[in-house]
């Protein structure tokens, strides 16, 4: 299947991939957390051990099915062994490859999913289980720029929660693209408000312009994945 952004989408191309695809150069899959056994002979030795030190349950799963398919995503997109790749961490916290030779990824969690991106440039993502939340209008007046929450009052009661996570998700995903938190990056971050509409948009964080893609997610689920496009200006309206 191939969405609006051109994004080509599969089922099943490992053993503990549900869904993946391909979109502006950058690869992603979702996995579930019933994954972890499948995921653990991928580990290397000091993740294996720090698996091991976390309480069972989905705590455990979520760390060994993150680092497990981060591996195998990679191992593929390089073309190296999936046991021989070593990570790092910028000064931002942001873990990065070592030798990654450009690439980037990043992994995301929510509920019974782990999300992961890999890209040759900036790549951001985020998953979000679509809940009730206490003082969306609140938290959306506090942090969101007055053209999204513009959007937002514009759709029916029954669409709230969606497209609160859908910004959400946008926002979290281009922070994260350009190496940034949500205590430095939520109050410098715009998302053109046309994404609550449309698979395809744009959006700043500082006077960095991303590229966001919405994409296809479980029942209850939201994704967006960012990357870091000089073109992506275009899909941006005037200040």
């Amino acid at each position: 299947n191939t969405s609006e952004c051109g994004c080509v989408e599969s089922v099943e191309t490992a053993s503990m991939i549900m869904l993946s695809g391909r979109q502006n150069g950058a690869e992603w899959c979702l996995a579930s957390l019933s994954e972890a056994e499948t995921c653990r002979p991928l580990l290397s030795v000091e993740e294996a051990s720090r698996a091991m030190s976390l309480p069972v349950g989905s705590l455990r799963d979520r760390y060994v099915v993150s680092r497990g398919v981060c591996r195998d995503l990679l191992a593929r997109c390089i073309g190296r062994d999936a046991g021989l790749l070593r990570f790092t961490e910028t000064s931002e916290g942001k873990p990065m490859l070592e030798d990654g030779d450009g690439w980037d990824f990043n992994v995301s969690h929510s509920g019974d999913y782990v999300l992961v991106s890999a890209r040759r440039g900036r790549v951001g993502v985020d998953l979000e289980k679509i809940r009730e939340v206490r003082e969306m209008e609140k938290i959306l007046k506090r942090y969101f720029h007055t053209d999204e929450i513009t959007a937002w009052l514009e759709v029916a009661d029954d669409r709230k929660a969606d497209v609160f996570f859908r910004l959400w998700t946008a926002r979290e995903a281009a922070m994260k693209c350009v190496g940034l938190g949500l205590a430095r990056g939520l109050s410098i971050t715009r998302v053109d408000p046309r994404f609550v509409v449309t698979d395809c948009a744009a959006a700043k964080v500082g006077e960095t312009t991303v590229h966001l893609s919405a994409l296809s997610a479980p029942a209850g689920y939201v994704m967006s994945l960012a990357v870091d496009e000089a073109d992506s200006a275009r899909f941006l309206r005037d200040p």
